[in-house]
């Protein structure tokens, strides 16, 4: 009977620090998609269910990155900021599946990136991109 009566308090406090834990980590965490507000993803084209945390799909050793593409205006400064945004993104001398007029650039990406979503989410943000397609190699 007195072991219990030690013990009670020692209980309460290790519930109470374990509770508190437990809600403070999860009221202080992030909520997934908070860094995708307002994605604009009617720009994005192509379908991204399937596509793994790493960016990949597909399955077992046959997985890959999916590349996409987009046009922008050719200044070189709007061209430069895009490029800043991830280095998977390279300017391309081409018109594209995009089909990029003369006064545009085609860029081109990879969704093998872990912040792959956050990524197309910035460039579909850009008011002078006006979607986003995947590429098809040929």
């Amino acid at each position: 009977m007195k072991l219990s009566r030690y013990l009670l308090p020692f209980f309460k406090l290790t519930v109470f620090v374990f509770s508190s834990t437990i809600f403070f980590s999860c009221a202080s965490s992030k909520p997934i998609n908070e860094e995708i507000v307002n994605c604009k993803s009617e720009k994005i084209t192509f379908d991204l269910t399937g596509i793994d945390d790493r960016g990949l799909i597909g399955y077992g050793e046959n997985k890959k990155g999916l590349d996409f593409e987009f046009c922008i205006p050719n200044q070189p400064d709007l061209v430069k900021k895009v490029l800043t945004l991830d280095s998977s993104l390279k300017k391309l001398a081409s018109k594209g599946r995009s089909n990029c007029s003369e006064q545009h650039v085609l860029i081109t990406g990879s969704t093998y990136n872990k912040n792959f979503k956050k990524l197309l989410c910035k460039i579909a943000q850009l008011e002078y991109v006006k979607e986003i397609n995947q590429t098809y190699w040929e």
